[in-house]
């Protein structure tokens, strides 16, 4: 895939996403213009429009340093310039995690966080708004020259003492066969990099359509820059990881695979080892570069030669990093480069670049087409649910209420009287029920006051003081291996307990809207679960992540500390943010779980008063039958149309999430779950 077909699908994409979002916004003025929905559902749509219009793919490179991975991106996004944009040669050349977006509102150039910044507890997100914090250097987008020398920056680096260092958190080595910290050399001194995140603000095509790239300077920074691991990794879309085709797998990459990209999921490993045969493993985010193939073109090997020399080391990987075998692919990124560089076709065909291209574009843009759509579905089911069981009872009370009147076909006491008493037991039955049901709700409060406690950040931190105090304490390895072992242990306790006290909250609202049902009519809601497990499953991949942190033998006073300060920053970090995005859950679960029913029972509430309120004018005789009855046909006409409308804009809805993934696997025919893109309520009449 050439470059300006990748910038063609993230093209379609961005108009996929804009006609996207002005169908929702015309849901939310059709359901707020006809008072359908109530203020939260409203910040429902809020929360969706504002997620799409600050949307973006991000595609996260990441290797050990010397496999040519600023290279890779030079080669496959900027190969239009006419020389390298970011900087790229022998050894170590990206110091610092660096963000390659564009941004409008700011000039061009680049920000820098110096890596002082480091003392403090402040998480990266948070420094990102401290302007003061930032050095930045201007350059002229126009002008490649001017944008080559503000790259050089980045790779800046400063020898430090050992006590500046270790002042910064950085880890430094005590023994030569440590596995952990930067090299101490004669002078006791060790080399860190000037910054501590680099962001570039680059008028560029694919840039400025909000594509985000990631570029990372390998294990032993990610390692020292846990939130890199814990956001920025976590939430890219794609991911490519890069290799040297002559080393194959090294020890260092492999640890930076399992440790930090996660390697394969221990619930989908379970899966694909007891059912291979029918186990349905997830689209892989994680694609795999065997770069520097061109070291094999030696000029000696014969083409046959080469290819199998390149299918077996594919092979080795493959089965090193337990991955399918097409998710590798071998290049040369420098010989791309010049491809592209000299219009050179054949090279550039040569150097498998292009394959690497198609594959990021296949799965960058479905991945988050596909997020995209669970996002929609996830927030507006309910509503456009709800609003179609308004809509639909709105119609079938005129309806009742224009039968009712067509049997008065005279000023008739005795019927009017029936018809009155009728209305009146049922809206009175109604509001004694919502009475006890006002009574139910300080039950209902209690419970989910409990669930919030029970993932509240005031618990969490209680545990994660208590155990960092207990770790600066110990005095063996074993005893360090207990404390995080019991920490975890702790952890999916919280989490275990808030799964329990969700599933009874949820029963006792099943109960309230059971009688409501059976009592009343009222619509068939189903009651939403929340699903706290997939966080179950987020904790599990952390321990497994930071597994190495139990394994130590080391009995050193300063190794434990930098186990200490390790797991604080990495582990507990990791912790504090998905026990915030639960608890955030949970919040919005526990304000909208009844709200479809609560909206309903007033709607009911009101369309029983006004029936009330038409009968009573129609016995007072300040009204005529044939009166009412005009007005009420010229509602439902009114109603017919809300209906014709609402559907419209929830077909087209639906219709867009649909061939969103239709046109992802380029079928021409109907998608394969169809259930999950389409409402099954449209509303009849």
């Amino acid at each position: 895939m050439s470059y300006k077909e990748l910038e063609n699908e993230i093209e379609q994409y961005s108009e996929w996403r804009s006609q996207l979002s002005d169908t929702i916004q015309s849901l939310s003025l059709f359901l707020k213009n006809n008072n359908i929905t109530d203020i939260r559902s409203h910040h429902q749509f809020e929360s969706v429009l504002g997620a799409l219009a600050d949307d973006n793919l991000s595609v996260a490179f990441v290797a050990e340093f010397s496999r040519g991975k600023s290279e890779m991106i030079n080669t496959i996004f900027f190969g239009n310039y006419d020389r390298r944009i970011l900087p790229s040669g022998i050894g170590r050349t990206t110091m610092c995690p660096t963000e390659l977006r564009y941004d409008p509102d700011r000039p061009s150039g680049i920000r820098l966080l110096p890596i002082e910044s480091r003392t403090e507890d402040t998480p990266l997100y948070g420094l990102k708004a401290q302007e003061d914090l930032w050095r930045e250097i201007p350059f002229n987008a126009d002008d490649t020259e001017s944008v080559v020398a503000a790259m050089q920056g980045m790779t800046d680096s400063k020898l430090v003492s050992k006590s500046y260092a270790e002042n910064l958190k950085f880890d430094v080595k005590l023994r030569e066969d440590s596995d952990y910290g930067l090299e101490l050399n004669e002078y006791d001194e060790v080399e860190i990099p000037c910054w501590r995140h680099a962001i570039i603000n680059l008028p560029h095509p694919l840039l400025e359509k909000g594509l985000v790239i990631l570029d990372t300077p390998g294990l032993n920074a990610i390692g020292t820059e846990p939130e890199l691991t814990i956001n920025q990794l976590a939430t890219a879309h794609t991911i490519v990881f890069i290799l040297s085709n002559d080393t194959g797998v090294t020890a260092s990459d492999l640890a930076l695979w399992e440790q930090h990209l996660g390697g394969l999921d221990p619930n989908e490993k379970a899966s694909k080892d007891s059912n291979k045969s029918s186990a349905h493993i997830p689209k892989q985010r994680k694609l795999v570069a065997l770069n520097k193939i061109d070291a094999l073109w030696d000029g000696i090997r014969t083409e046959q030669e080469i290819n199998t020399e390149i299918d077996r080391q594919v092979w080795q990987t493959a089965k090193t990093l337990d991955l399918d075998p097409e998710l590798i692919f071998p290049v040369s990124a420098q010989k791309g480069l010049v491809g592209k560089l000299k219009n050179d076709d054949e090279l550039l065909e040569r150097s498998r670049i292009l394959d690497l291209e198609h594959a990021i574009a296949d799965r960058l843009i479905p991945d988050k087409r596909q997020i995209v759509v669970d996002k929609v579905q996830n927030s507006l089911t309910t509503i456009i649910d709800t609003a179609g069981n308004i809509l639909n009872s709105r119609l079938k009370d005129a309806d009742a209420h224009i039968s009712e009147l067509k049997q008065i076909s005279t000023k008739n006491s005795d019927v009017i009287g029936h018809i009155m008493l009728k209305v009146q037991t049922e809206k009175s039955s109604l509001e004694a029920d919502m009475q006890r049901y006002q009574a139910l709700r300080s039950v209902y409060s209690k419970e989910t006051s409990r669930l919030v406690r029970i993932l509240s950040e005031e618990r969490l931190e209680k545990l994660i003081i208590g155990t960092k105090h207990n770790m600066s304490r110990c005095a063996t390895s074993l005893t360090l291996q207990k404390i995080i072992a019991k920490y975890f242990e702790k952890v999916h306790l919280f989490l275990d307990q808030s799964i329990d006290q969700a599933n009874q909250i949820a029963i006792l609202s099943e109960n309230i809207t059971r009688d409501f049902e059976q009592d009343h009519g009222i619509a068939n809601f189903q009651v939403r679960r929340l699903r706290l497990e997939r966080y179950k499953q987020e904790v599990l991949r952390l321990e497994q992540k930071y597994s190495h942190l139990k394994d130590t033998k080391t009995l050193f006073f300063k190794e434990q500390m930098s186990i200490t300060n390790r797991f604080y920053e990495s582990v507990c970090g990791a912790t504090r943010i998905i026990f915030g995005r639960a608890l955030r859950d949970a919040v919005s679960w526990n304000s909208n779980l009844m709200v479809p029913m609560e909206t309903y029972v007033r709607e009911h509430h009101s369309q029983l008063r006004r029936r009330l309120e038409s009968v009573k004018r129609i016995h007072r005789a300040s009204d005529t039958v044939e009166t009412r009855l005009n007005e009420l046909q010229t509602m439902q006409t009114q109603l017919h149309s809300q209906h014709h409308h609402f559907n419209d804009i929830q077909g087209q809805l639906a219709e867009l999430l649909a061939n969103a993934l239709k046109s992802d696997l380029n079928e021409t025919t109907q998608p394969q779950s169809a259930e999950i893109l389409y409402w099954d309520h449209k509303v009849n009449f």
